[in-house]
């Protein structure tokens, strides 16, 4: 039978979408670091033996660039490294080296201010597909990704949020003090919150309290007081630990 098939010569695959332009065009030329190389955008690839590709295994932090300096590097490399402990992560590049790696990229895109950083990194490669972490034999896989990025949040206009039906991960099942690459829960708040035509979605715990939005902590500022939830639910935020409290006390 797959003799029989492989003598069509009919394309199995659709013809492909035309080209869309990027919310910044100079991203166009960006240069990202995939493992140990930096490499164009368009050869900025994983293998599809990667944890990454076969079930989501991966660590990530978002980092931006202001002025010269990127904001709170060492807090954000502390979750990185500590969620990656938390998912026994084997082979993991050290400190130093995921800095330079960093560094590196930012200087050859010459990316000093208003940019934005991916910093993902994998369990690796497998040397077969399959779940179990025993095939990760190549070690972890660092990628950066750097772009031109300017705020996601219109801070004059402010934003609009709906309500998700989706609940947060209960931390007996998925802690989400572990800042994992296994988004669906997230996305799908979001898929309602872009049905809705809103900005994004407020996402509430199983007893119905609110946790935080598809992609940030959440704050609410009421006769003078700031208030956040508990980190049970939600990710316990760079700048949610920034909020001064001995200025605005809960």
């Amino acid at each position: 039978m797959l003799r029989r098939y492989a003598r069509k010569t009919s394309c199995i695959l659709k013809s492909p979408l035309p080209r869309p332009s990027l919310p910044v065009p100079a991203n166009e030329k960006l240069l990202a670091w995939v493992g140990d190389e930096i490499v164009p955008r368009e050869s900025a690839k994983v293998s599809v033996f990667d944890s990454v590709v076969q079930g989501g295994d991966s660590v990530w932090e978002g980092l931006r660039i202001y002025n010269g300096k990127i904001f709170k590097l060492e807090e954000h490399l502390d979750r990185l490294f500590d969620s990656a402990k938390a998912l026994a992560f084997n082979n993991v590049p050290t400190r130093d080296e995921v800095k330079e790696a960093i560094f590196k990229t930012l200087i050859r895109n010459a990316m000093f201010d208003n940019a934005h950083i991916r910093l993902s990194l994998t369990r690796g490669k497998k040397v077969s597909s399959g779940m179990s972490p025993a095939f990760n034999l190549y070690g972890c896989t660092l990628i950066v990704l750097a772009e031109w990025k300017p705020p996601v949040y219109d801070n004059t206009r402010g934003i609009t949020l709906v309500t998700a039906t989706t609940r947060r991960n209960s931390p007996n099942n998925l802690d989400s003090k572990i800042h994992h690459n296994n988004l669906l829960n997230n996305i799908l708040a979001k898929i309602e919150g872009n049905n809705a035509k809103a900005d994004d979605a407020i996402m509430l715990d199983k007893d119905g309290y609110v946790a935080e939005t598809n992609a940030t902590n959440i704050f609410l500022v009421k006769k003078g007081r700031v208030m956040t939830p508990h980190a049970d639910y939600c990710l316990p935020g760079i700048t949610r630990a920034t909020v001064s409290f001995r200025k605005f006390p809960l």
